[in-house]
């Protein structure tokens, strides 16, 4: 199964990629997660990881425990991912669900690390700016990636969308589609 996992606006780039991939994917098994469309609160850490799990919290760490591939669509905000996806890796990347410091699982041992994921990121500035940060669109989120075992990464990008017109982009969006669609 393919789970993917969007973070961006309902509209926009990030969004015409993640409408074409999951019509590009519509005969796969795939679950879909739009964290701006899921209504649930902000999960607060009062006490760490030491809460209970929610019912939230059980049935989407199933479904990323149920999934082969995991893709993350995104834009890059503030040289950052979206505070969705990071609410979303701190309710799931769940300590003894998916690594475990005390049973020394994590890094290439971690419980998810016969998972695969594709990251794929949108910047408005240049490919300079992406290149001089050493590619921090995917860096803050292959760190969080590593530490459950997942090593299998393929990045993707689509950069200088501040100077670039309509049809510039749209020719970006299929041409990133279709190298995801090949390493899926």
């Amino acid at each position: 199964m393919i789970s993917i996992i969007y973070a961006g606006n309902q509209s926009g780039t990030c969004y015409g990629i993640f409408k074409l991939l999951t019509q590009k994917l519509e005969n796969k098994e795939k679950y879909i997660f739009n964290l701006q469309l899921i209504k649930e609160d902000i999960l607060i850490l009062e006490k760490g990881y030491k809460h209970e799990l929610t019912d939230k919290q059980n049935k989407f760490i199933n479904i990323i425990n149920q999934s082969d591939t995991l893709i993350f669509i995104y834009p890059l905000y503030w040289l950052n991912m979206p505070m969705l996806l990071k609410g979303f890796i701190d309710m799931t990347f769940w300590p003894n669900e998916a690594f475990s410091f005390k049973n020394k699982q994590y890094y290439k041992n971690g419980l998810w690390k016969d998972k695969k994921a594709i990251v794929i990121y949108t910047i408005g500035g240049s490919e300079w700016f992406n290149l001089l940060n050493l590619n921090l669109g995917y860096r803050v989120l292959k760190y969080p990636l590593n530490l459950v075992g997942i090593s299998n990464i393929k990045k993707f990008y689509i950069d200088q969308l501040n100077r670039s017109n309509k049809q510039s982009v749209n020719k970006k969006v299929n041409s990133l589609v279709e190298k995801v669609m090949k390493s899926i």
